[in-house]
C-alpha cells in the first residue's frame, strides 16, 4: 500500500471517529458537524482508493459526482456505494451554515452511511482487521 494512502486513510479514520464521538454526545448543536465529519470521512476514504490506484482526482467534495465515477472505472462495484454517497453529499457544504435543522435520526443515517462506505472501501483496498482501526 501507498504511503499517501495510509495518510487519507488516517485522516477518514479521524474523521469518523470524530464523528462517532459527536454523535454520542446527543447534542442538537452538533449534529452539523456529525454529518460534515461523515461526508469528509467518506470523501477521504474515496480518495485513498484512488490514490492506491493511481488515479488523479480533482480538489471536489462531490462524492457521487466526480469521486464514484473515477472510483467505478477501476471498480463497477462502487455503484452499490450510491445511495450512502447521495445521503452524504449534502453535508460537504449545504448543511454548514445557518437556517437548516439536522434531526436526530438524519446524523445517525449520515454516521452509518460513512461506516459502511467505509467497510466497502477498506475491503476492496484488503485491509485486514479493519475493526482496529476505528
Amino acid at each position: 500500500m501507498h504511503g499517501e494512502t495510509k495518510e487519507w486513510i488516517e485522516k477518514a479514520e479521524g474523521d469518523l471517529k470524530g464523528a462517532e464521538l459527536l454523535i454520542r454526545s446527543r447534542s442538537r448543536s452538533v449534529r452539523h458537524l456529525v454529518c460534515f465529519a461523515c461526508q469528509q470521512s467518506a470523501e477521504k476514504f474515496m480518495k485513498a482508493f484512488l490514490v492506491e490506484n493511481n488515479v488523479p482526482f480533482p480538489k471536489t467534495h462531490a462524492l457521487t459526482k466526480f469521486l464514484l465515477p473515477l472510483c467505478s472505472e477501476i471498480d463497477a462495484d462502487f455503484e452499490n456505494l450510491k445511495p450512502f454517497l447521495l445521503i452524504l453529499d449534502p453535508y460537504s457544504v449545504h448543511f454548514r451554515y445557518p437556517g437548516e435543522e439536522i434531526a436526530a435520526q438524519e446524523a445517525r443515517t449520515a454516521f452509518d452511511a460513512a461506516k459502511k462506505i467505509r467497510r466497502f472501501i477498506l475491503g476492496k483496498l484488503d485491509i485486514s482487521n479493519q475493526r482496529k482501526l476505528l
